[in-house]
């Protein structure tokens, strides 16, 4: 088998590979991104089967964010307070629930201009072969709280494993290393869009 051929073969496993890593996103052309200087995150809906997830990566999600630098975060737990006394109900999705009102009323009880909203949609490790690999499913909304409008949004979904099948190298195994990959990624994807 020549060079060329086993390059040929490499690159369509990458291809194969890639197509387990897609993204979506939205940016309100009109947002003036400079406005908002202090934003908070509500704790992201867990619709996936690990009880854990929400906390696991809102927790990482907020880290990321801060190291981003476009904006300041409010105080997790001074936020929370706020949003349970908006908040008449427990929400079961955030990304659905939520109403323009909340979110208004969240931005002056909370003196933020916009929040962050999400949704984990799967969030677990899954067969591959022989080996096990997380998989990560995440929508994030950024809701302007003057409006209620959606400014921003990001959906993606990530699988674990080898960069590059052949030689095994670059592997991502546990759920931890992938949630800091994927909430980086989100991060990063709204602050080139605050740019």
């Amino acid at each position: 088998m020549g060079l060329l051929h086993k390059l040929s073969i490499i690159f369509i496993l990458l291809l194969i590979f890639s197509s387990c890593a897609s993204h979506r996103a939205y940016i309100n052309e009109e947002a003036d991104f400079g406005f908002y200087h202090k934003v908070g995150v509500i704790p992201f809906s867990n619709l996936s089967n690990d009880k854990n997830a929400s906390e696991k990566v809102t927790s990482t999600f907020v880290t990321q964010l801060l190291m981003q630098d476009v904006a300041s975060v409010a105080n997790m737990g001074d936020f929370l307070d706020v949003t349970q006394k908006v908040f008449k109900k427990a929400k079961t999705n955030i990304l659905d629930e939520l109403t323009s009102e909340e979110a208004k009323k969240i931005g002056e009880d909370a003196k933020v201009q916009g929040v962050f909203i999400g949704a984990i949609n799967e969030f677990g490790m899954v067969r591959s072969g022989q080996n096990q690999f997380p998989l990560i499913s995440l929508s994030v909304k950024f809701i302007d709280c003057q409006s209620g409008a959606v400014v921003w949004s990001y959906e993606i979904t990530r699988k674990g494993g080898p960069k590059f099948p052949i030689f095994s190298f670059g592997e991502t195994h546990t759920l931890g290393a992938l949630t800091v990959k994927v909430c980086r990624e989100v991060a990063q994807a709204f602050k080139k869009a605050a740019e």
